[in-house]
């Protein structure tokens, strides 16, 4: 499936036709000013030496740290430093100038992602565990973290996401220089909305398919397109157990262990509550998480989850096993994260596109402790988001433009760009199969939530129950909760997603319910109106066993009047789609 053409910052997206694309080492930094530094940036780790045979500053190729190396497996799709701020021009000369590896090499590599089978995992004392996971193929949740005191003092907005709290505006702190938290906020508050197709590249990707799938089909259960922003709470933790976030720097389990606390503090302490939900954990400025500053193995962010025993400092943190990220204050790397690579002076830019690489590749390899990752890698190990870090062209870093404003994000690989070839892209065709239909419930009364199974239902957009509208409960790739509405009638269960619809190959029956009688006494040869639903295809009403005449009626209003048989008791209404009783008795005189 090709992709659409969308502009950003005056980047390029993918056209459809084969190109080449060049190693991530040749490729990183090359959207830098040329002098390699921004005024009024001071990277954190200034004047980093350079690996060994690393490039000089003076070099066309800037080298970059290597984050997974010295025992950091646990740091699953980190963002590499560059460690050499190489001049633009430079740059531009070892592009035309290096042996590009052609798209059909690329692919005979291994380029294009590939699935790994899904994640079977049981940690933290959960019974349930994950069963074969790969990705988050239900509405994605995410809650974002701001950990430790050295973000200051809250001066706007308010903590969110606990039972009875609502967002109302932005977080903001007195720590913040570059105004992160805000952006954080505007990214994961905006995703999904106005129109926006990054969030589309992922819905190509799946689970419920066997290893080694490059292309998912229509019975596979895909990664949806958010239909809320992916934002579920907010929390700023300065407690005791938050001053573990110093400029030593918290250890990996040790920010593992705060998103355990994170999901504790927003309820969500079983397996099932987590299942489609990851938390980023946030550093303030001038600290150190887990080493990120290191000249060697440095990096800009990275991603794994709690179940994982090769985090350093203690290893699997106990509790749900949480997809979660690391992401530290990365306006403080300066150009070694990506800053002035989208906007001017863009000290922001390097932080978008952290937070954007880490929260695609967390939906599409959720649980990636395993070996092969259970989620979507290709040949080298790499996730959606590490093969187009720092590229220019196609697929280059640009400003998301959401309802909650602008933000720099980075492109993602496509399988499917370039005829199916692979590339890095800023934005994509819709990739939602149809809806199909396992199980609808026979019959069921107005206001009761009802189980809609089958597949690809983490996106719907409507469910109609006899033609009038259900509102959606919830929804996963596989199970929809809805709620059987007011005016809906005996007739077709319709499922509609932005890949088509799909109709329930059963008549759904609407049982009658009732919601109220007119009065409580009624006299021998009074008239008695009773309100409820599904009052079709009557067969009888009786009051207290007897019959009474069925004087008009409605789908939503029955008058009767009363019999001698009537006697003092229970109303009852049945249809051909069952039997409904009244709320109380009704008195006969």
């Amino acid at each position: 499936m090709g992709t659409m053409h969308q502009t950003g910052s005056g980047h390029s997206v993918d056209s459809g036709r084969p190109r080449r694309r060049l190693p991530l080492a040749a490729l990183a930094g090359v959207a830098l000013l040329a002098s390699g530094t921004l005024a009024g940036v001071s990277p954190l780790t200034s004047g980093v030496a350079t690996q060994a045979g690393a490039a000089s500053p003076a070099s066309s190729a800037p080298s970059l740290t290597v984050p997974t190396a010295d025992g950091h497996t646990f740091r699953k799709g980190a963002v590499p430093r560059i460690t050499t701020p190489a001049a633009a021009a430079s740059v531009r000369a070892s592009l035309h100038a290096s042996a590009l590896v052609s798209t059909a090499g690329l692919k005979a590599a291994g380029r294009n992602l590939t699935y790994g089978g899904g994640t079977t995992a049981t940690g933290g004392g959960q019974s349930s565990g994950i069963v074969n996971q790969g990705v988050m193929a239900g509405q994605p949740k995410l809650y974002l973290v701001f950990f430790g005191g050295q973000w200051g003092s809250i001066t706007g907005g308010t903590q969110w996401g606990t039972s009875g709290t609502s967002a109302s505006g932005d977080v903001t702190f007195s720590n913040d220089p570059n105004g992160e938290a805000t952006m954080l906020q505007k990214l994961f508050g905006g995703l999904g909305t106005n129109g926006e197709t990054w969030s589309t590249t992922l819905t190509q990707y799946c689970q419920a398919v066997p290893l080694g799938t490059e292309f998912c089909n229509p019975t596979s259960q895909n990664v949806p397109y958010p239909t809320a922003p992916p934002l579920a709470g907010v929390w700023f933790d300065d407690s005791s157990t938050a001053s573990l976030e110093t400029a030593a720097g918290a250890t990996g389990n040790q920010l593992a262990a705060e998103a355990e606390a994170a999901a504790a503090h927003f309820g969500n302490t079983t397996q099932s509550q987590n299942a489609n939900t990851q938390y980023v954990i946030a550093s303030p400025t001038g600290t150190n998480p887990d080493g990120w500053a290191n000249s060697g193995t440095g990096y800009c962010a990275y991603h794994d989850d709690t179940n994982d025993p090769a985090i350093d400092g203690g290893g699997a943190v106990a509790g749900p096993i949480l997809p979660w990220t690391n992401l530290p204050y990365v306006p403080d790397a300066g150009y070694q994260c990506g800053a002035g690579s989208v906007n001017s002076p863009g000290l922001l830019d390097g932080a978008g596109e952290a937070a954007s690489h880490e929260y695609a590749e967390t939906i599409t390899d959720a649980y990636p402790e395993t070996t092969v990752p259970g989620g979507w890698t290709d040949g080298g190990g790499n996730e959606i988001g590490d093969t187009c870090a720092y590229v220019t062209g196609a697929g280059a870093a640009f400003n998301l433009n959401l309802a909650t404003g602008s933000v720099p994000v980075q492109g993602l690989w496509s399988n499917q760009a370039n005829g199916g070839k692979g590339g890095c892209v800023q934005t994509s065709s819709p990739f939602t199969y149809a809806p199909t239909l396992t199980s609808v419930p026979a019959k069921s009364t107005v206001g009761t939530r009802i189980n809609i199974v089958g597949t690809n239902l983490g996106d719907v957009t409507s469910v109609t129950i006899g033609g009038a509208a259900a509102t959606i409960d919830s929804e996963t790739n596989l199970v929809d909760q809805v709620t059987v509405p007011t005016g809906a009638a005996t007739g077709s269960v319709v499922v509609t997603n932005p890949g088509g619809s799909v109709t329930w190959k059963k008549t759904f029956t609407l049982a009658p319910s009732i919601v109220s009688l007119s009065s409580s006494s009624v006299s021998v040869g009074g008239v008695l109106t009773i309100n409820g639903y599904g009052f079709t295809s009557i067969k009888s009403v009786t009051v207290g066993g007897g019959k009474v005449t069925v004087a008009s009626s409605i789908p939503d209003q029955i008058q009767v009047t009363i019999t001698k048989k009537a006697m003092s008791g229970s109303v009852v209404v049945t249809t051909k789609g069952g039997a409904a009783t009244a709320p109380g008795s009704l008195t006969v005189s």
